[in-house]
Protein backbone atom coordinates (compact mmCIF):
# COMPACT_ATOMS: atom_id res chain seq x y z
CA UNK A 1 0.00 0.00 0.00
CA UNK A 2 1.23 3.47 -1.17
CA UNK A 3 0.85 6.67 1.01
CA UNK A 4 0.64 10.29 0.32
CA UNK A 5 2.05 12.29 2.97
CA UNK A 6 1.67 15.86 2.36
CA UNK A 7 5.18 17.89 2.86
CA UNK A 8 4.99 19.77 6.34
CA UNK A 9 3.91 23.13 6.24
CA UNK A 10 6.38 25.33 6.51
CA UNK A 11 6.95 29.11 6.86
CA UNK A 12 5.35 31.07 3.68
CA UNK A 13 8.25 33.60 2.20
CA UNK A 14 7.25 37.45 2.13
CA UNK A 15 7.68 39.20 -0.64
CA UNK A 16 10.26 42.15 -0.87
CA UNK A 17 8.03 43.66 -3.74
CA UNK A 18 5.66 45.33 -0.75
CA UNK A 19 8.99 46.66 0.82
CA UNK A 20 10.31 48.01 -2.17
CA UNK A 21 7.12 49.74 -3.20
CA UNK A 22 6.74 51.44 -0.23
CA UNK A 23 10.86 52.16 -0.27
CA UNK A 24 10.08 53.68 -3.58
CA UNK A 25 6.31 55.59 -2.78
CA UNK A 26 8.75 57.42 0.42
CA UNK A 27 11.38 58.38 -2.28
CA UNK A 28 8.72 60.41 -4.33
CA UNK A 29 7.43 61.58 -1.00
CA UNK A 30 10.99 63.20 -0.19
CA UNK A 31 11.51 64.24 -3.42
CA UNK A 32 8.89 66.15 -4.04
CA UNK A 33 8.41 67.82 -0.38
CA UNK A 34 11.78 68.34 0.52
CA UNK A 35 13.66 70.89 -0.99
CA UNK A 36 17.27 69.53 -2.20
CA UNK A 37 18.52 72.92 -1.68
CA UNK A 38 18.06 75.88 0.76
CA UNK A 39 16.60 79.25 -1.01
CA UNK A 40 18.49 82.03 -1.15
CA UNK A 41 18.54 84.94 1.14
CA UNK A 42 17.07 88.06 -0.82
CA UNK A 43 19.22 90.23 1.36
CA UNK A 44 22.58 88.86 0.07
CA UNK A 45 24.91 91.29 -2.21
CA UNK A 46 26.49 89.85 -4.67
CA UNK A 47 30.25 89.27 -4.32
CA UNK A 48 32.59 91.16 -6.39
CA UNK A 49 36.40 90.49 -7.59
CA UNK A 50 38.59 93.39 -8.73
CA UNK A 51 39.90 93.34 -12.49
CA UNK A 52 43.54 93.71 -10.82
CA UNK A 53 43.33 90.97 -8.86
CA UNK A 54 46.59 88.83 -10.10
CA UNK A 55 44.58 85.62 -9.85
CA UNK A 56 42.02 86.79 -12.62
CA UNK A 57 42.05 84.57 -15.81
CA UNK A 58 43.23 87.39 -18.68
CA UNK A 59 39.86 85.76 -20.75
CA UNK A 60 37.13 86.84 -18.46
CA UNK A 61 34.13 88.75 -19.10
CA UNK A 62 34.10 91.73 -16.17
CA UNK A 63 31.09 93.80 -15.85
CA UNK A 64 30.49 96.87 -13.35
CA UNK A 65 28.13 98.09 -11.74
CA UNK A 66 26.96 100.47 -13.89
CA UNK A 67 26.82 97.65 -16.47
CA UNK A 68 30.33 98.32 -18.42
CA UNK A 69 31.53 95.55 -19.61
CA UNK A 70 35.50 94.86 -20.18
CA UNK A 71 37.40 92.52 -21.63
CA UNK A 72 41.08 91.44 -21.19
CA UNK A 73 41.37 95.10 -19.99
CA UNK A 74 39.47 96.84 -22.50
CA UNK A 75 35.92 98.07 -22.93
CA UNK A 76 33.75 96.16 -25.07
CA UNK A 77 30.51 95.69 -26.74
CA UNK A 78 28.70 92.28 -26.12
CA UNK A 79 26.96 92.93 -29.60
CA UNK A 80 30.15 92.94 -31.64
CA UNK A 81 32.15 90.60 -29.41
CA UNK A 82 29.56 87.41 -29.30
CA UNK A 83 30.37 86.08 -32.85
CA UNK A 84 34.13 85.57 -31.60
CA UNK A 85 33.30 84.87 -28.30
CA UNK A 86 30.61 81.82 -29.16
CA UNK A 87 33.32 80.35 -31.36
CA UNK A 88 36.02 80.13 -29.16
CA UNK A 89 33.40 79.28 -25.95
CA UNK A 90 30.64 77.49 -27.98
CA UNK A 91 28.99 74.33 -27.35
CA UNK A 92 32.08 71.67 -27.45
CA UNK A 93 34.51 73.72 -27.18
CA UNK A 94 35.44 72.40 -23.43
CA UNK A 95 35.64 75.89 -22.26
CA UNK A 96 34.37 78.33 -20.05
CA UNK A 97 32.86 81.48 -20.69
CA UNK A 98 33.76 83.33 -16.69
CA UNK A 99 32.22 86.30 -15.63
CA UNK A 100 33.33 88.21 -13.07
CA UNK A 101 30.49 90.59 -12.10
CA UNK A 102 30.50 93.71 -9.55
CA UNK A 103 28.47 93.58 -5.89
CA UNK A 104 26.68 96.84 -7.31
CA UNK A 105 25.44 94.88 -10.31
CA UNK A 106 21.21 94.51 -10.93
CA UNK A 107 20.57 90.30 -10.45
CA UNK A 108 18.20 91.14 -13.30
CA UNK A 109 20.97 92.76 -15.63
CA UNK A 110 23.29 89.83 -15.12
CA UNK A 111 20.35 87.27 -15.73
CA UNK A 112 19.71 89.43 -18.96
CA UNK A 113 23.33 88.83 -19.76
CA UNK A 114 23.60 85.48 -19.39
CA UNK A 115 20.53 85.10 -21.91
CA UNK A 116 22.06 86.84 -24.15
CA UNK A 117 25.42 85.18 -23.76
CA UNK A 118 23.68 81.78 -24.15
CA UNK A 119 20.99 82.74 -27.19
CA UNK A 120 24.72 83.25 -28.93
CA UNK A 121 25.95 80.66 -28.78
CA UNK A 122 28.11 79.98 -25.94
CA UNK A 123 27.74 76.90 -23.94
CA UNK A 124 28.95 76.77 -20.50
CA UNK A 125 29.27 80.04 -18.59
CA UNK A 126 30.74 80.20 -14.97
CA UNK A 127 30.30 82.99 -12.75
CA UNK A 128 33.11 84.00 -10.70
CA UNK A 129 33.60 84.55 -6.91
CA UNK A 130 35.71 85.86 -4.22
CA UNK A 131 35.29 83.28 -1.45
CA UNK A 132 34.77 84.66 1.58
CA UNK A 133 35.18 82.98 5.42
Amino acid sequence: MIRFTRPPAGKKQESTIALINVVFLMLIFFLVAGSLAPPGDPDVRFISTERSSAAAPPDMLFVASGGQTSWRGEPVEITRALPVWSEEFGEGSGRAFRIAADEGLLATDLVDLVARLRAGGIGEIVLVAERVE
